[in-house]
């Protein structure tokens, strides 16, 4: 058996000028979606990071993501959990938080928001986010004047 060809690498314009570069698609339907154009420049940010970690269905369609991958493109905690409830609650992933001994957190992508066309859909989601943020508020209220 003889050794396959080389194959030459794909143009600079079309890798950003390296052979190994990973690119992240966002289709026109997601862009001009409602629940797209809804959503905070941060949630954004967070869907573009875990599109990168995105590694097919390799694995499974399960995204493991840290939350130190986050930290280090330059997210904290406070508007990174507030960008993930929002993703959630507009139908763009669902979450399955982390397990024992600091495992990462687990996301899957869904296309709830495809719903988003509907006005009722989007209605609800914003409805739901602003009561899941009043939630987290009054929790974290109640546990400083506790302390």
């Amino acid at each position: 058996m003889g050794k396959k060809p080389k194959r030459d690498p794909p143009p600079k314009f079309a890798t950003g000028g390296t052979w190994h570069t990973h690119h992240v698609i966002l289709f026109d339907d997601l862009l001009n979606s409602p629940a797209y154009i809804a959503l905070s420049a941060t949630a954004k940010e967070a869907y573009t990071i875990l599109m990168q970690e995105y590694k097919g269905k390799f694995t499974n369609n399960i995204v493991k993501c840290p939350y130190s991958t986050f930290k280090s493109k330059g997210m904290r905690p406070n508007t990174l959990s507030r960008a993930l409830l929002q993703l959630e609650t507009y139908g763009f992933i669902s979450i399955e938080h982390g397990g024992l001994e600091h495992q990462p957190s687990k996301y899957k992508f869904i296309d709830k928001w495809k719903e988003s066309y509907d006005l009722e859909f989007l209605n609800k989601a914003k409805a739901d986010f602003d009561e899941a943020i009043r939630r987290k508020k009054l929790a974290k209220d109640i546990k400083a004047n506790a302390s």
